[in-house]
């Protein structure tokens, strides 16, 4: 993108500090280059790549310590010992991957997801791979982060901002759809 606006520094460290505008600029841009559709996730495919099969409050069972993830590990969960606050990202891979391979879903950084936010969404949506509500203002956020108690990291919390909001704690993953139609010029 030609600009990093993280205030940690470091080849192998996740970029914060990103707006949900900015995540789907670069998804755009990231399109454009590679030929292919890159997004943000939507909230329901972010539960699920966290969730990586199971049913616990996290993807390594129903407690959590900051030798698990990256968060406060003063407010551990579940009945997990209080650990470290490293007050700080911490290079991508540093904690086991869930069972799909994929790092630091639970803390490190706040992940913007695609869909609006709506409080009250999952009281009337449908079970299976719900679309997310077709508007509001806010947008959704998965994941907790290195500043989050270890509650905020479970599989299940969200919560949301507006797509200008920039926060030191919050980035983005993307997704790239399989088969799709090639990205927009």
């Amino acid at each position: 993108m030609g600009n990093n606006p993280s205030y940690f520094k470091g080849d192998d460290l996740p970029v914060e500090n990103v707006s949900w505008n900015d995540a789907v600029a670069f998804c755009r841009k990231l399109s454009r280059k590679e030929g292919k559709r890159y997004r943000l996730p939507t909230e329901a495919e972010w539960e699920h790549a966290c969730r990586a099969t199971t049913n616990t409050l996290f993807h390594g069972g129903d407690s959590l310590s900051s030798a698990e993830a990256n968060f406060n590990g003063k407010y551990p969960f579940g009945d997990a010992p209080q650990g470290a606050f490293l007050n700080r990202t911490t290079t991508v891979g540093s904690y086991t991957p869930n069972h799909f391979g994929l790092y630091d879903m639970h803390g490190n950084l706040s992940e913007w997801c695609l869909d609006h936010f709506h409080r009250d969404y999952y009281k009337d949506s449908p079970a299976l791979d719900p679309p997310g509500p077709s508007r509001q203002t806010s947008r959704v956020i998965r994941g907790g982060n290195w500043y989050s108690d270890a509650r905020d990291c479970r599989s299940a919390f969200r919560y949301a901002d507006i797509p200008e909001g920039v926060f030191y704690a919050l980035g983005f993953r993307v997704a790239c759809e399989l088969g799709g139609p090639k990205a927009d010029p």
